[in-house]
C-alpha cells in the first residue's frame, strides 16, 4: 500500500494521476478539517524559544539529521537544550524522559538517537510536555522534531524541510498528495525551508516571491567503506534516499531491500537478510534509524551508516535562527 500512494504521489504516470484526482474529494475533506481545527486552537506560548524542524511532506525529509547538526552547534556553544518528539514508531506514552538504553519499542528510534546527545523528552501531548520539561531542566531551547501543524504551542522559530529529489510531489494533500497542508501558507509561517539535495523540482524558483530564507543541504556519510559490497536495507520514510546516498559516495551497492517506515524486523527477517548477504558475499549496511530498531543481540554483521547534513554559512545560520 505504502508503495501505491507514493507512486501516486510521485509518479508522473497516467494511472497514478487518474488516481490522484479521484482521491481529491476526500482529499478537500481533509482540508476543511485540518483547517477547521486550526481556527480553534490557541498557540501556547512559553518563556523560552521554542525552535521547531518539520516538515508538510510525509515522509523522510532529513529532520533527523538537521536537528543533530543544530544540536551539535547549541552544545559547542554551551548552550542548555533539550528535543520534544511523539516518538514515532513507538507505544507514545503520554510523556517520558528518554534514555539511550530505552527500547526503540516503546519511544521510537529517532527518541534514542537523540537522547544520546541531549536530554529527550517523547509525548503525546506537546503544551502539557514543555510545562513538565521546564521544571525538570529549564533549558535555554527548546527543539521541536516535527509539530509544525500543531498549534497548541507557539514556535519562535519554524524550519521546513523537503527533499529536492520528491520535492512536494504532486502538491495535492493527503491522501490525493503527500502534504499535510496547502504549501503556500505553510511557507508564510516558516522562517527558514531547507531543501535537501538538488533541487530537481524547482522549489526555489517557484516559490521565491515568498519571504522565506531558503537553503540547499546534502547529506554525506560520516564513514563508509568503499571497497565492500553491499545489501542496503532499510525502513525509513525515504528508502531510495539512503540507497542514493550510499550510491552517490561511490559505494557498490549489489542489492536493496525496502521495508516500510519505522518497520521492527522480526528474527525471521534479519535471518534471511544475512542469510542472503553470505550468500552473495555482500555485507549488510543500514540507516542508524533502523539500527537501533534491531535488537542489540542480533546487531553483529550488519554496518550502521551514520550521516551528517552539510549547511553552508553555518554560523549565519544559526545566528538568525536565536535571534
Amino acid at each position: 500500500m505504502e508503495k501505491i500512494l507514493l507512486n501516486i504521489w510521485y509518479s508522473n504516470q497516467f494511472v497514478y494521476k487518474l488516481a490522484s484526482y479521484i482521491l481529491i474529494p476526500i482529499s478537500l475533506l481533509y482540508l476543511l478539517f485540518f483547517y477547521l481545527i486550526s481556527l480553534f486552537k490557541t498557540e501556547n506560548k512559553i518563556a523560552i524559544p521554542v525552535i521547531c524542524v518539520g516538515n508538510i511532506n510525509v515522509g523522510g525529509t532529513g529532520k533527523t539529521s538537521t536537528l543533530l547538526k543544530i544540536i551539535n552547534h547549541f552544545k559547542i556553544n554551551k548552550k542548555n537544550i533539550c528535543v520534544l518528539l511523539k516518538g514515532y514508531g513507538g507505544k507514545k506514552p503520554i510523556f517520558k524522559k528518554v534514555s539511550p538504553s530505552d527500547s526503540a519499542v516503546l519511544v521510537g528510534d529517532e527518541a534514542i538517537i537523540y537522547s544520546n546527545h541531549v536530554p529527550t523528552y517523547i509525548s503525546t501531548n506537546r503544551r502539557l510536555a514543555v510545562k513538565k520539561i521546564l521544571n525538570d531542566v529549564s533549558p535555554d531551547f527548546i527543539l521541536l522534531d516535527d509539530g509544525f501543524q500543531d498549534r497548541s504551542i507557539y514556535k519562535d522559530k519554524n524550519i521546513l524541510m523537503v527533499n529536492g529529489e520528491r520535492g512536494f510531489g504532486n502538491r495535492l494533500c493527503l491522501p490525493a498528495g503527500p502534504l499535510r497542508e496547502l504549501i503556500k501558507p505553510a511557507l508564510k509561517r516558516a522562517q527558514f525551508l531547507i531543501i535537501v539535495g538538488d533541487d530537481k523540482t524547482k522549489i526555489r524558483n517557484t516559490y521565491k516571491n515568498i519571504n522565506i530564507d531558503t537553503l540547499t543541504a546534502s547529506i554525506e556519510p560520516l564513514y563508509i567503506d568503499k571497497n565492500k559490497k553491499y545489501l542496503a536495507f532499510s525502513g525509513i520514510g525515504n528508502n531510495q534516499s539512503f540507497f542514493d546516498t550510499l550510491m552517490n559516495n561511490n559505494c557498490t551497492v549489489i542489492k536493496t531491500i525496502e521495508f516500510p517506515d519505522h518497520h521492527f524486523f522480526s528474527e525471521n527477517e534479519l535471518s534471511h537478510l544475512k542469510r542472503t548477504a553470505t550468500d552473495n558475499n555482500l555485507s549488510l549496511i543500514t540507516t542508524e534509524k533502523d539500527f537501533v530498531r534491531i535488537p542489540e543481540d542480533k546487531r553483529k554483521g550488519i554496518e550502521c551508516l551514520k550521516v551528517e547534513i552539510k549547511l553552508p554559512n553555518m554560523d549565519e545560520f544559526m545566528q538568525k535562527l536565536v535571534n
